[in-house]
Parts: structure tokens; sequence; C-alpha cells
């Protein structure tokens, strides 16, 4: 087994542009500042990219994909996708925070730039998830007996629903 040790991917102030935020004008991109660390366990003495925790496929979908996605009011939501994304991209990241900050914002006006930062690791992470799972579960609508048998149709022989109602 090779030897790992904890590296870790830093990004400074990446300025992307989303749509974000309760405002009628946020409902167009607007600029925003994406600050990460990213860290996991990966090779000592890397050989190839491929043993490496690589930054660019993040900051290319941040700058590239991410802008392109429909509307949310909540910059909670973002910092979640941002979160998920990273988690499911490479199973060696242990650990992640991120900061997503509005630059122009008409609500405070006298700042530099406003906005959140999160810090996660991979088991709070998967908790969440199977977290999210379970109330989905709980949330979708149940099937009762009668939606899991076959429709009758009119004119349908009992013995033939008897041997649909067999089949399921």
């Amino acid at each position: 087994m090779a030897l790992r040790s904890k590296w870790t991917i830093r990004v400074e102030e990446l300025r992307t542009s989303l749509r974000v935020g309760i405002y009628e004008h946020e409902l167009e991109p607007q600029p925003i500042l994406l600050s990460l660390r990213i860290s996991g366990l990966a090779e000592t003495s890397p050989r190839s990219l491929a043993e490496c925790f690589d930054y660019e496929p993040i900051c290319r979908w941040a700058l590239d994909e991410w802008p392109l996605s429909p509307h949310t009011p909540l910059l909670e939501t973002r910092l979640n996708e941002l979160i998920e994304r990273v988690f499911n991209a490479d199973k060696r990241i242990r650990d992640v925070w991120f900061g997503l900050y509005k630059t122009k914002t008409q609500a405070i006006p006298n700042t530099v730039f406003v906005g959140l930062e999160r810090e996660l690791t991979r088991r709070q992470f998967e908790e969440q998830q199977r977290t999210h799972m379970s109330l989905a579960a709980i949330a979708a609508p149940k099937k009762s007996r009668s939606d899991a048998l076959p429709e009758f149709e009119e004119g349908v022989s009992s013995e033939r629903a008897a041997t649909n109602v067999r089949n399921i």
C-alpha cells in the first residue's frame, strides 16, 4: 500500500456569477466570490495527476456550468450544491470549507462583500445525505394495497384478474 498524506486544495476569491437571492434584481446572474479549502488523503509522492487532488475540475464547473443553473433564493442552497458536488467527485476528500460571497449587494451597500461560509467533514455529509433520504422516503406518498394491484378492466374474467394479482 502506498504511503498517503493529507493534502489541501485552496482557492481564494474565484470570481463567478450566479442567480441567487431574494430580490427581483437577483434573478439575473450577479458577481459571486468563491473561496474553498478541500482536504483529504492522497499519495505522498504522486507520479501522476490521477494520484493528486485536482483543483481544476471544481474551478471549471464553478466558472462554466454552475452559472447556468436556475435561480434559487438562498445562498445556503448554493453552498449545499457545491458541497455535494465536491464530496461526490472524490471519495478521498475528508473535509471541506467553502465561502460564497456577494460583491454587489443593494441590501448591504457599504461592504466589500457579504456571504456565508460552511465547513463539513465527509462523515457529517454522509449523515446528512442519509437523513435527507430518510425524510424523502417518509414524505413520499405511500401506495395503498389497492394502488399496488393491477387495474381491473370491465369484461376481464375473474380468473384472469386473479392471475394478474398472483403475478405481482
